[in-house]
């Protein structure tokens, strides 16, 4: 039987997240766009980057997400993954706070970071990575 930790449930929810919001979510409006973009590509394009970084994001992403929710089934992909959603993260909550967003709009990217944090810093993560 396949033993499930908090760390796996948020890895598998982090994964899946960002699946959605990158694959399927990306053209929808949402109260949680960064500035007053509508779209994944305008929310990179309000913060100053230019449009190759959202073409780059759009793949680079979505990549991290699947070999994320791969790692719950082969560990050696996880904390590579991790570390790179985790920074990815950051820079989302810092193009909120550089689009002066209240927190109401940065709560999403907030707990996805929160999340990253807690599988990222999980002892059995590196216990596997290490193994």
């Amino acid at each position: 039987m396949l033993a499930m930790e908090l760390s796996d449930i948020l890895q598998f929810f982090v994964g899946l997240s960002i699946l959605y919001v990158w694959l399927i979510r990306s053209h929808v409006p949402t109260n949680f766009r960064v500035g007053r973009a509508t779209t994944l590509r305008e929310e990179v394009i309000e913060v100053g980057f230019p449009n190759w970084v959202y073409d780059i994001l759009r793949v680079v992403k979505p990549i991290f997400a699947f070999f994320l929710l791969m790692g719950l089934l082969y560990d050696p992909f996880t904390l590579p993954c991790m570390a790179f959603t985790t920074l990815f993260m950051v820079a989302g909550v810092g193009m909120h706070i550089y689009a002066k967003d209240n927190l109401f709009k940065m709560i999403p990217a907030l707990t996805l970071l929160f999340f990253c944090i807690i599988i990222f810093t999980c002892p059995s993560k590196w216990a596997n990575f290490n193994a």
